[in-house]
């Protein structure tokens, strides 16, 4: 095969497009299907996982300390907050090059496709992964009906 593979050229775009966007500025993601919206500004990428009883919430934070992280959820939203520390260099060091940026509040306010029950929710943050799990209030579980 001669030239290139026009898959590796849209990889390589949409790669560039989705990390040249301005680290602090606001993005909006809508996933109409399942009634998910996005909202937030900051590197902090995230994954959304549903359950038949549960939602479960991955966001990727790495330099931010677990001290450093606010998480609260009324309804069907949930809001991530967070700020990544500065790297710790030493006087004879310097950033030559960096893709996470220094000193950034993370903002995430996640319209969730269920009302989840809040005070159940529990979260663990490990190796830089946050993961929350919110339990789905009675009225977002799926029941089966029986048929006559």
């Amino acid at each position: 095969m001669f030239g290139r593979d026009p898959f590796d050229s849209l990889f390589e775009r949409m790669f560039r497009e989705f990390f040249s966007m301005p680290m602090g500025s606001s993005t909006t993601i809508m996933q109409t299907s399942r009634g998910i919206q996005i909202s937030g500004s900051g590197f902090m990428p995230i994954s959304i996982i549903e359950g038949d009883d549960h939602l479960k919430v991955i966001a990727w934070l790495p330099g931010v300390n677990k001290e450093d992280i606010v998480l609260n959820a009324v309804g069907d939203s949930l809001e991530i907050r967070a700020k990544r520390s500065p790297l710790m260099i030493t006087e004879s060091e310097r950033i030559i090059y960096s893709e996470i940026p220094e000193e950034e509040e993370i903002y995430r306010n996640i319209k969730l496709p269920a009302v989840v029950k809040e005070d159940k929710a529990s979260a663990k943050f490990e190796n830089g992964v946050l993961t929350v799990i919110l339990p789905k209030a009675e009225s977002s579980r799926r029941k089966g009906i029986r048929i006559d």
